[in-house]
Order: structure tokens, then sequence, then C-alpha cells
């Protein structure tokens, strides 16, 4: 039975550091939206019966009454912030993008931020913490509006979206199958083979390969295929990297069948992926470093 959470009447953030040996036992459930942020370790995130494996950057809006359940995953401290709003905490004029945003329950609220603007995303939530703990009756709920709706529009323009089509035909309560996908997930830039992923599932390869065919409905292959090619893309987004080595660092170790699997999953070859992507934030993109923050003051011990 899922846990069922409190009310809240005002933005609430909550930063905590947790260690894999930390238990979430029963999934639980609020009447209100979490904006869950992960800014060092690793974590296995349950909502909707979907299982994602998030890294620091990694965002998940949760919408109200949507059960979820997270489990930790890191040797070291994974830290994570929660901040607690209402749609009236982010509704204001001119900002119908932001309702939109949280109604679009399938593509939007599951997010990736990229390295360079984590420290832009951490620097809000450092400030609301401290506007948090100023907590004047008056100010303090409009001043946490604010900044909540700038960090949901830098979410917004810079995030990668995580494709959530394949995590819909892994949907799958098969404890060995979602060890085997587990296991592709962590290791898809080695040098792996069915054998070490059936290892890691407890199934034989031939079993293994049957019984995610038919749970999943994506053969094992073509589902390790596909987690190197969505990496491949974020890297390409993001670094400059030649393509060479995007494909060696996910896994590929030959970069024409990269070039060609790429090409069929994308509809384009991946430099003009890297052309296409470089244009957009051309066009849409705000120069991050001018952009001006909330004045809040920032305490010492923080």
């Amino acid at each position: 039975m899922p846990i069922i959470g409190y009310s809240i009447n005002r933005i609430f953030v909550d930063t905590k550091s947790r260690s894999s040996d930390y238990k979430m036992m029963d999934p639980h459930v609020h009447n209100h939206y979490e904006l869950f942020y992960l800014s060092k370790g690793s974590c296995t995130f349950l909502m909707r019966s979907l299982s994602y494996n998030l890294v620091p950057g990694s965002v998940i809006i949760i919408p109200p009454n949507t059960p979820h359940i997270i489990h930790y995953t890191s040797r070291q401290q994974s830290v994570r912030t929660s901040i607690l709003f209402r749609e009236p905490d982010v509704s204001f004029s001119n900002l119908n993008f932001i309702s939109d945003m949280l109604k679009d329950g399938k593509h939007k609220l599951i997010l990736q931020i990229p390295p360079m603007y984590q420290v832009h995303v951490e620097q809000l939530i450092r400030n609301m913490e401290a506007e948090q703990r100023f907590n004047d009756s008056k100010i303090s709920p409009v001043m946490l509006s604010l900044c909540l709706i700038q960090l949901i529009v830098i979410i917004n323009r810079f995030s990668t979206g995580i494709d959530t089509t394949l995590m819909d035909e892994l949907h799958t309560t098969n404890r060995q199958v979602n060890l085997a996908a587990t296991y592709i997930n962590r290791n898809y830039n080695q040098r792996i083979s069915l054998s070490d992923i059936a290892d890691a599932s407890g199934f034989s390869p031939n079993y293994l390969s049957r019984k995610f065919k038919e749970d999943t409905g994506i053969g094992v292959h073509e589902y390790l295929t596909y987690v190197r090619l969505n990496k491949a893309a974020i890297e390409l987004a993001h670094t400059d990297h030649t393509v060479t080595e995007v494909a060696l660092n996910n896994g590929f170790s030959d970069s024409n069948y990269f070039k060609d699997a790429f090409h069929k999953a994308y509809g384009m070859s991946p430099r003009d992926y890297r052309k296409k992507d470089k244009n957009i934030n051309l066009e849409d993109s705000l120069d991050i470093n001018d952009a001006p923050l909330a004045s809040i003051p920032i305490e010492t011990d923080l």
C-alpha cells in the first residue's frame, strides 16, 4: 500500500544525503507536485510502474497522486533535493507554458540537465534554501515562487529530454529481466556479452533472450544498442568529442557501425545531429551567465 503524504500550503525545499543503505520500503503519494533533482550519486526511481536510472543532473517532476519509490544505488553518498509545490505557486500571467509542461506527464517530466548548466540549477536551489530559512511570512512565499519559476524555465530551456518510449516497452514485473536491463544501463559503455548480461540476471543466455523479448517486446541486443545510442546522442549534443570518441565512450567498438546504427535510429548522421542541436541552441538559448538571478542573500554556511 502506498504511503499517503501530507498536504502543503506553500513551497518547501528539502536537500538530503542518502546512502545505498537507505531503504524506502513502500511507495508514497501526495497531492502536490514534487520536483526531484539529483546532484550527486545515482538512484533508481520507480514511477507509474516504470523504472528510471538517474545520475547527477537528472530531474523528475512528479505529478500529484502519483505513487513513486526511490532506491539509491551509488557506493558513495547520493545527494537529492525535493521541491514540493502546488500549481498556484507557479501560476503567473504570461507563463502558461509552465502549466502546459506540468500537464504533459508523458514526455516533459523526466529530464537531464547538461553539466554546464547544473551549477546554475544548484545555485537556485541554494537560494531557495536560504529564503526558506529566512522565512518572512509576507515575502518568502513570493520569493520562493519566483526562484522556482526561474528554475523551471532553466530546466525547460536547457535540459535534454529522456525518451520514455522504450521504457514503456520495458514495463515488466519479472525480477530477472529487470536485473538484465539494470546491468545494461550500468555497463553499456563496456564490452559486454549476452553471457555477461545473463550472469547478472540469473538466467541462461538462451532463456534470457527468449524471456527478455517475451516480456518487453524488444531483444537484449536491441535494447543494449538503444541505450548506447541514447547516451551517445547526449554526448554529441553537449561535448566536442569526435564521432569516433563518442562511439568508443558508449560501447561501440566500430565507429562505422555506430554511424549506421545512429542514422537508422535518428534519421541523420551523428555529425548532422550535432549541427542541428547546436543550431537550436543558438536560436533559442539565452546566455545564462548574463541572466539575472533572484537577489537573495546566501548564508556562509551553505
